[in-house]
């Protein structure tokens, strides 16, 4: 067998031993399993060690706005040959670990999509990282300071009668701390009424209540991200009622 041909085994061992993952070392969210990032790494490099890159090239990095992308590459007939690329997209301030680290964030992002577009998925193909797509489904984005725009639900986003997560599904910090932060990014669509905004805490009580016990510190953070968004919603509600006074 060649060495080009042992490279192409190599990528279809890996996607194999990535498939044949087990249960216990994915995240199960809402139901679906995921492969953490640094797990489909991993695999990547027992398969190809030097012979592999993964590069990120940052495209967006604006005080709004994130967006990189990620190629991944094998050495192959004496020259380095793309085999996957995929984009992410992240903005600054939506959730808590957007507030200081939407860069990072974006870039993990990133290559756990192009190692999916590659094979290295291990189950559903956004990466853990991504709560929107991870929890409900991808919202429309917008920026932390964009113009007040009707909202209403689709398909893609939650609605007042749904809770973000189940409960009984949240066992680990990274599952606490992407409910917290999918709870503060779909708040966006219960900010024109504190009432509103109470009813979509009160569908996710129970998940609320959970953080404390996985995860006092994400529970904190947590508590004081709801708190502003109050002040906030409350103000916001005052502004308008006086303006159609």
């Amino acid at each position: 067998m060649s060495s080009e041909e042992n490279k192409q085994d190599r990528l279809l061992g890996a996607v194999r031993n990535m498939a044949e993952l087990p249960d216990k070392d994915k995240v199960n969210i809402k139901g679906k399993l995921y492969a953490e990032v640094h797990t489909r790494v991993q695999a990547f490099r027992e398969a190809f060690g030097s012979d592999g890159k993964i590069i990120s090239t940052v495209h967006i990095a604006d005080e709004t706005k994130v967006m990189t992308e990620t190629v991944i590459s094998v050495f192959k007939n004496g020259s380095w040959q793309q085999i996957a690329n995929d984009f992410a997209e992240e903005y600054r301030g939506v959730g808590m670990v957007n507030k200081t680290s939407a860069l990072e964030n974006c870039i993990t992002s990133s290559i756990g999509r192009a190692l999916s577009a590659c094979g290295l998925s291990g189950g559903n193909y956004a990466s853990f990282e991504e709560v929107d797509h991870a929890m409900n489904g991808k919202a429309e984005s917008k920026p932390v300071k964009s113009k007040p725009v009707k909202k209403k639900a689709t398909d893609e986003t939650p609605t007042e009668k749904d809770s973000l997560a189940n409960a009984d599904e949240m066992k680990t910090v990274d599952q606490a701390k992407l409910f917290s932060e999918g709870f503060i990014k779909y708040s966006v669509f219960h900010d024109d009424n504190i009432e509103s905004f109470r009813e979509w805490y009160k569908k996710n009580f129970a998940s609320i209540r959970k953080l404390q016990e996985i995860d006092p510190e994400t529970r904190e953070e947590f508590d004081v991200n709801v708190a502003e968004l109050t002040d906030k919603i409350k103000q916001k509600q005052q502004t308008t009622e006086v303006q159609n006074d």
